[in-house]
């Protein structure tokens, strides 16, 4: 599984985690694991889209599912630098779908040595384009400029 196709599945996860509570999380990741591993030449039930049994490894699940852990426990931090850096709007003002990319994209550029600021920054536009608002693609770019701009003491072998 390619980064770009990990990141959408790892978004997907991370906002699905908005509307449960923590101790439902475990229950439902597993229910959606079940079903992320189906092979995809087996009998779906009628009732489950046919692309959730899209056959994805359980390495690549393990990834993605560790993502979205270590984004959960940094929330108040990637949440913090959020409100520092819009003007004129709070995390809890935003849509669910541009906040978790937001998460996603902040959790990348702090945490996650191995990827450049500009690809967390364009993969994030492209999930807004495709999930967001007709606004939200320029939005979140203008955000997650804002907290490149404003960060200190990164390497700035990512900024390349």
């Amino acid at each position: 599984m390619n980064q770009t196709r990990r990141r959408e599945e790892t978004f997907k996860r991370l906002f699905m985690t908005q509307f449960y509570p923590d101790d439902e999380i475990e229950e439902l990741k597993a229910a959606s694991d079940e079903l992320e591993t189906l092979d995809p030449d087996a009998d779906v039930h009628p009732y489950i889209e046919p692309e959730l049994g899209n056959g994805i490894k359980e390495a690549d699940l393990k990834l993605i599912n560790d993502k979205v852990e270590d984004i959960r426990e940094h929330i108040a931090d990637i949440d913090d630098t959020l409100n520092t850096c819009m003007e004129g709007w709070k995390t809890t003002r935003l849509s669910k779908v541009d906040l978790t990319i937001l998460r996603l994209a902040v959790y990348e550029i702090r945490y996650d040595d191995h990827i450049p600021f500009k690809v967390s920054v364009n993969e994030a536009v492209e999930l807004a384009k495709k999930y967001g608002t007709e606004k939200s693609s320029g939005f979140v770019n203008g955000v997650l400029r804002r907290i490149i701009d404003s960060e200190q003491g990164l390497d700035s072998s990512k900024a390349e």
